[in-house]
Parts: C-alpha cells; structure tokens; sequence
C-alpha cells in the first residue's frame, strides 16, 4: 500500500488511491465524468485506468451498470482496490485491451467516456516509467483501433465523449469522417483567451457524417481557480 496515495474524489465521497509514481489522475475524468446522465443504462470507461471516471460514474449514477476496460494490470488492480473500497455494486473493473475489438459488447453502450493516450510514441521521448508509458503513448494504428472500436460499441444512437490532445484532431476527425456519426469539437482552454491544448469530442450515432465545433470550455478563472462550472463538477 505505500506505493500508493490515498486520495479522494467528489469532496471526499470516494476513497481513491493511485500511485505515488506513476500517471495520476488529472481534470480530464472530472470532465468526462460530468457527461454521465441517469438516462445512461449501461456505461464504458473505456482506459479506465486506476479507476477515477468509473468510481464517479458509478456513484453519482447508483441504477446504471458502468464497466471499466483497462489493459495494464498494475492499473486493473489498484481499480479493483478502489472498487472494494467504496462498495459500489454497480461497477465491474476487467482486463482488457481497448484496441482490440470484443464482440459480446457490439452495439452495447448507451454511453462512453475514453481519455485515449495523448502522444504518438514514434513521436516524443517516451518516459521509462512503466505506468506513465501505458497511459500516455500509443501508436497511430493503435488509436485507431482504439477509436473503431468505441464507434462498434455504441448502441444507434449511443454517445461518446473523449479527451485528447488538441493537435491529434485532425488525425482523429479523419477516421471518424468513415462513419455516421455526428462529431461536435469543444476546445479546453487553460484560461479564457489562450491556445487548447486538448479538446473534447463528443461521437453520436447518426444517419450521416455532421461535425460541428461548440464553445470553449474555460477550466481556470483569472485568479488560477478552477472556473465555476469545473468546479461544480468536483462535488
């Protein structure tokens, strides 16, 4: 357990613990864990990681059934930690690799979160860290997969939301021109006025290609706080 933090979620609602080296989570869950609605019955955090999106999910949304798809077993088994903790009944954690595609959840989803890696690992310097290596890089044909795969999942009319970094738009925006889809991109700034560095993207199942850009989300104030709406989010 000392390789681990424990730390909280929602204002202290959810014991979660993470390592202490390693990728920890940061404001992308609470993000993502906002898109979740009661209408939402069946729900994939698709990279789940240690566990943040799904143990928010599950909490605030206690009559839909949320699953966690992780790849990397030291994440899978901090997950499975935090699940015991908080006794959420609702939530299951498995082993899974999201670039490759599993039948049994075809057209299964009414909702999807996913925080993809951000860099493409031919790209960048990539850390020796094994935990920050399997959250933060992935190959182009891995996220494409990874993509593919949330659009099978989706039931007609499902949705997902996901983060990325702002300069993979196009690359992603590209293999989602494929598909029926209604594609709407919100930029992430910082502070209101600078440059996004990631963006949101939320996928709906449709009758043809549409894509549309919304308005920036702003996570700071001038003052370096979390803006209202982030905030409010946290609780």
């Amino acid at each position: 357990m000392n390789l681990y933090s424990k730390d909280f979620l929602l204002d202290g609602k959810i014991v979660y613990y993470q390592l202490k080296k390693g990728y920890r989570s940061g404001i992308e869950p609470i993000i993502l864990a906002s898109y979740a609605k009661k209408k939402h019955n069946k729900i994939l955090d698709m990279g789940s990681g240690c566990g943040s999106i799904s143990l928010i999910v599950a909490y605030r949304n206690p009559g839909s059934d949320v699953i966690g798809f992780e790849k990397n077993k030291t994440h899978h088994k901090i997950s499975v930690l935090n699940h015991k903790e908080n006794n959420l009944k609702n939530l299951e954690f498995k082993v899974h690799d999201n670039c490759i595609f599993d039948k049994r959840y075809e057209n299964y989803f009414d909702l999807i979160l996913s925080n993809p890696p951000f860099y493409f690992s031919n790209k960048v310097l990539k850390s020796k860290n094994p935990s920050i290596n399997a959250s933060k890089y992935i190959t182009e044909s891995n996220l494409k997969k990874w993509i593919y795969n949330i659009i099978l999942y989706l039931k007609i009319k499902g949705s997902a939301f996901i983060i990325n970094r702002f300069e993979n738009m196009d690359f992603m925006l590209d293999i989602l021109k494929k598909f029926n889809l209604e594609v709407t991109t919100t930029p992430l700034l910082s502070f209101e006025g600078s440059k996004p560095k990631n963006a949101l993207l939320k996928i709906t199942k449709s009758d043809y290609f549409i894509e549309k850009t919304s308005n920036a989300i702003i996570i700071h104030d001038d003052l370096s706080k979390y803006s209202k709406n982030i905030e409010n989010w946290f609780k």
